[in-house]
Parts: C-alpha cells; sequence; structure tokens
C-alpha cells in the first residue's frame, strides 16, 4: 500500500498540471495578501466587517483563497488524478501487474487528501507570517458575532479551528468529485459535473449550501449564527463518495 502511495505520489508532481497549480496558487496568496493589507478591511458579507489586524489575517486570506482551492485549483488536481490517468491510458500503464483497484483508489484519495491538507496549511502558515509582518496587532479582536472578543491566542486558535473545518469540506469535495469523475467520462464533463453539484446543492438543501459557500457557513459557524445541520451532511457526503467510489473502482475493469 505504501508502495502504490509513493508511487502516485511521484507521478502526481510529475504532471504538468499539479506545477501549475502550485504556480497559481502561490500567485493568488501573494496577490490577496497585497489586495487585503491595501484594504485594511476584512468582509464576512455585504455588510459586516472588521479592522484587518494580525490575529485575524489568515482568517480572511482563507476567504480569498477559498474560492480558487474549491472551485479551480482541488478539482483540476482531483479530476486529473481520478480521471486523467483512465482517460489518457496512463492507468493501464501503472496496472501492468494485478492490484487492488480498491486500494488504488484509497492511495489516490489519501494523496489527495495530503495535497489538499498541504495547500491548507501553507495559506494558515502565509497568513499567520504575513499578518505579524506586516499589519498592526490588537489585544482583542471579534468575528462575526461582536459578542465574543478574542485575546491574541484565542484569535489564533479561532482561525486555526477556521482552517480545519474548511480542510473538512475539502474532504467532502474530494469524495463527491471522485465519485463524478468516475460516473462520468472525460476531464471536461467531470469538472461541470462538479460545478453542477455544488451549485445545485444550494438548491437542494440549505445544509449542503457549504459545498459552494464554505466560508460563508464557516463564519457563521464559529460564530454560533449558523442554523443547519453541518457535521452530519459534511460527514455524508464524505462517507457516501468515498464508499460508492470505492465500489465502483472495484467492480470495474479498467485495464481490460
Amino acid at each position: 500500500m505504501l508502495a502504490m502511495m509513493l508511487s502516485d505520489w511521484e507521478r502526481m508532481w510529475r504532471r504538468k498540471k499539479t506545477l501549475v497549480s502550485l504556480l497559481i496558487f502561490v500567485l493568488i496568496i501573494g496577490l490577496d495578501c497585497l489586495f487585503l493589507s491595501m484594504q485594511k478591511l476584512g468582509a464576512f458579507d455585504n455588510v459586516s466587517t472588521v479592522p484587518l489586524v494580525s490575529e485575524n489575517f489568515a482568517l480572511f486570506l482563507l476567504k480569498e483563497v477559498s474560492f480558487f482551492l474549491v472551485l479551480i485549483i482541488g478539482p483540476m488536481l482531483i479530476i486529473d488524478s481520478m480521471n486523467g490517468e483512465y482517460t489518457s491510458g496512463q492507468l493501464r500503464m501503472v496496472l501492468i501487474r494485478p492490484v487492488s483497484f480498491a486500494k488504488l483508489f484509497l492511495a489516490k484519495w489519501m494523496n489527495l487528501a495530503g495535497l489538499l491538507l498541504l495547500f491548507t496549511a501553507a495559506t494558515f502558515a502565509v497568513g499567520e507570517a504575513f499578518g505579524y509582518a506586516f499589519l498592526p496587532g490588537a489585544d482583542t479582536v471579534v468575528f462575526l458575532n461582536p459578542e465574543q472578543q478574542y485575546g491574541p491566542t484565542g484569535a489564533f486558535f479561532y482561525c486555526l479551528k477556521s482552517y480545519g473545518l474548511f480542510y473538512l469540506i475539502l474532504l467532502a469535495q474530494l469524495s463527491l468529485t471522485s465519485l463524478i469523475c468516475t460516473l462520468l467520462p472525460g476531464v471536461v464533463l467531470s469538472y461541470l459535473g462538479w460545478i453542477a453539484v455544488a451549485a445545485g446543492s444550494l438548491y437542494v438543501s440549505d445544509s449542503l449550501g457549504f459545498l459552494l459557500m464554505g466560508m460563508n457557513t464557516i463564519f457563521k459557524l464559529t460564530a454560533g449564527l449558523y442554523h443547519h445541520p453541518f457535521y452530519l451532511p459534511l460527514l455524508v457526503c464524505l462517507g457516501f463518495g468515498f464508499a460508492v467510489t470505492m465500489g465502483l473502482w472495484q467492480r470495474r475493469g479498467w485495464t481490460k
């Protein structure tokens, strides 16, 4: 299993899309840091704003970066790994020797989860470092709920919790996108399928809005202002997508 993961990890980093995604990600973070530092305000929505200080900068950097991770970089990496190797014929070269398709999917899923964690952790590290290097500090800060005040340590863990919740959303996206690109032929159709599912979730149930409006959900959830189920729908998306996709991979003879 470890050898399979290492092999897939090496192939993932040899693909141009991974390197291009990394370069785009670095550029986005740099531009968003400059944009936020000039703006001086962090916006939760069209109404609620707070002054940007070193203690809350990482949270608002995540808000700016999240759009690209959820709608561009994340789906592109997932679909390229789960669908691209099959459609290009590379999967047949990998599976010259008999292996478990379920283990192959698990290796890919875990590698992609690690890659998404790397992007998330890098955003947090850059946000914290940039905030404390270039923005003024504050003794206390407030977030979406003005009645809750936090000191520097409390604000740090508030931001860390928000990043953790966002990462869970990315894992749910990983499972659902894996299922979509297993069912749909071709990279373009798979990407359009993910966009349709994410946008359509807003009309299916308010509890699924986190798939597209993740940061809006996190802002309200951490402020105690979110009035819909969150953890159960998230775990259902994560577990259902993972289990069904693994079953499909195990049953399909892609190398025949």
